[in-house]
C-alpha cells in the first residue's frame, strides 16, 4: 500500500472509528486517535516511518505539537511540519479547546522559529445528513470520509479566532482538506523534481497557504534536518537536551522509491 493510500485510509478509519463512538454517546481523547494512526501508520510502513515521543510531552488543553518531517529516499531534501490535533466534541459539535488561551499564537511562534509549516490536525464525524462544506485537493472525489483527519493552517484559525463560532464544526471545515492531500496531490507540482517533501511543500505553498499576506513564511525544503531528527534518525535519546518543552514528538516519513 502506498503512503497516499495509508493517508486517505487513516482518515476513513478515523471516521469510522469516531462515528462508532458518537452512536454509544461516547467521547474519544485526541491522544487516542493520534495513537492509533501513528501505530497503523508504521505498521503499513515500517522502514519508511520513524517516531519518537519526548517526554515533556503535554497534553489535553495545553496542547501537544508533533513534528511531521517529510524526506526523499536518499534524505537530502527535507520538509517540516508542527502540527497540533484536535478532536470534536460531540454534544457541541465543536473543537473545544481550539481556542483556548494563546496556543494558536504559541504554534505559529514555535513553528516559525523552527522554519516549520504551522497546521492543525482535526480529527472529525458528522452524520452525512450534515450540511458541510469542506475543501479537496481533487485528486480523488470528495468523500466525507477522506476529512477523519483534515488539515488546516493556524494563520487561518488565528483570523477566524475572534468570530463567533469559529471553533464550531461548520466554521472549521470550511478551511479544512484531507490530511492525504500533503502526501498524494500532484496537480501543485511544476517542476522535475517531484520528491515528497518537494509535493508537500507545492501543496501547503500553492493551496494551504495561496491567500495568505506576505508576511507569512512558507518554509523551504532544506538539505539537513535539526539535531533532534538527526538523532531520532541514528537511534539517538535526545529527550535530556532537547530545549523545546511544547514538542510532544516527532514523526520522520521517508519517501520509498518501490
Amino acid at each position: 500500500m502506498s503512503l497516499c493510500q495509508t493517508y486517505r485510509d487513516l482518515s476513513f478509519q478515523t471516521w469510522r472509528f469516531l462515528e462508532k463512538a458518537r452512536s454509544i454517546s461516547h467521547q474519544p481523547l485526541e491522544e487516542t486517535i493520534t495513537d492509533k494512526n501513528l501505530i497503523e501508520l508504521k505498521l503499513r510502513h515500517s522502514h519508511d516511518v520513524i517516531s519518537t515521543t519526548y517526554n515533556r510531552r503535554q497534553e489535553g488543553v495545553n496542547g501537544a505539537d508533533w513534528e511531521w518531517w517529510f524526506t526523499n529516499s536518499r534524505k537530502t531534501a527535507w520538509y517540516g511540519v508542527r502540527a497540533q490535533a484536535k478532536i470534536l466534541n460531540f454534544k457541541a459539535n465543536k473543537f473545544n479547546a481550539l481556542n483556548y488561551k494563546n496556543q494558536t499564537n504559541t504554534l505559529i511562534s514555535d513553528a516559525r522559529r523552527n522554519g516549520l509549516v504551522p497546521l492543525y490536525c482535526f480529527y472529525a464525524q458528522w452524520p452525512l445528513s450534515t450540511n458541510i462544506q469542506a475543501r479537496n485537493c481533487r485528486t480523488f472525489a470528495n468523500a466525507p470520509e477522506s476529512y477523519g483527519c483534515s488539515i488546516v493552517d493556524a494563520y487561518t484559525i488565528k483570523t477566524n479566532k475572534g468570530k463567533s463560532g469559529s471553533n464550531s464544526l461548520t466554521s472549521v471545515m470550511a478551511n479544512a482538506f484531507p490530511w492525504s492531500c500533503l502526501v498524494c496531490c500532484q496537480g501543485t507540482i511544476q517542476t522535475l523534481d517531484t520528491n515528497l517533501p518537494n509535493r508537500v511543500k507545492s501543496f501547503v505553498d500553492k493551496v494551504i497557504l495561496q491567500d495568505s499576506s506576505d508576511d507569512i513564511p512558507k518554509p523551504q525544503v532544506i538539505e539537513k534536518p535539526p539535531n533532534h531528527i538527526t538523532a531520532l534518525m541514528h537511534g539517538e535519546n535526545i529527550d535530556n537536551r532537547l530545549d523545546d518543552t511544547n514538542l510532544s514528538g516527532a514523526i520522520v516519513v521517508v519517501e520509498n522509491d518501490g
